[in-house]
């Protein structure tokens, strides 16, 4: 079983003593789309990514000293949204990691999938950006590459990702693949919605849960509580895993 997450905007460059970074499976890739993001300017990147010139000088910067020695990361210690807050990645240790790195991954518009311990430099990048590599969205770009380092052990993958990153695996699944999306809803007026910050920090936590409980297998995911969101039967089913908070 696999978990997948989005990254966050938010990048920092932190460590573990002890932990042995890896190389991401799909570096190669990564290495096509670095000279076509080093071609633009500062003000490219902020039209394209839609930032403003302070970041956009430091996406600039992050891509033109990608390739110099040093500051790489662990990837699951690199991201610092709202997700990775709840999922307190700093307080793992090195058994948390070595599970992990099993049983998560981050998908990524840059480095495509990582593990947990791979080794990565601060980016900006996003799928949903207007930075086109040969004319085409990052979406085309990556293809079923992802899709394919997810499932190509057999895995049962577990969504707890946005829509924005799981589109780049939902669309080539097949028959055979087991993809579960999980959902955190909450009732309001009587239907059930999904409050967007909430949900990106309860996604932190199950990811958090995952690695604390050496969950293995998806139903054991059922036993996941959080701030009132509890797993609800009646409204999940093979596909689906619905959290529901009720107050």
């Amino acid at each position: 079983m696999i978990a997948i997450v989005s990254p966050a905007k938010n990048m920092r460059t932190a460590g573990l003593k002890g932990l042995e970074l890896t190389r991401p499976a799909l570096l190669e890739k990564t290495r096509r789309l670095l000279p076509m993001l080093r071609a633009l300017e500062p003000w490219e990147l902020e039209s394209r990514l839609k930032i403003n010139p302070q970041l956009a000088m430091k996406a600039f910067s992050d891509f033109q000293e990608f390739e110099s020695p040093g500051g790489e990361s662990p990837a699951l210690l690199s991201y610092h949204g709202l997700a990775y807050q709840n999922l307190e990645a700093e307080s793992l240790g090195l058994e948390d990691f070595a599970f992990a790195g099993g049983s998560l991954r981050i998908l990524s518009a840059f480095y495509g999938v990582l593990r947990p311990g791979d080794a990565i430099k601060p980016y900006r990048l996003e799928f949903q950006c207007g930075f086109q590599p040969g004319g085409k969205s990052l979406y085309h770009f990556w293809g079923d590459s992802i899709y394919r380092e997810l499932f190509r052990n057999g895995d049962t993958v577990i969504n707890l990702a946005s829509r924005e990153y799981s589109k780049t695996v939902s669309p080539f699944l097949k028959t055979g693949d087991r993809m579960i999306t999980c959902d955190f809803l909450t009732f309001r007026r009587g239907k059930l919605i999904t409050l967007a910050a909430l949900a990106k920090m309860a996604r932190g936590r199950m990811a958090r849960f995952l690695i604390d409980n050496r969950i293995r297998e998806p139903e054991g995911l059922r036993e996941f509580s959080w701030e009132g969101y509890e797993f609800s039967p009646e409204h999940s089913d093979g596909e689906n895993f619905r959290f529901v908070q009720r107050f």
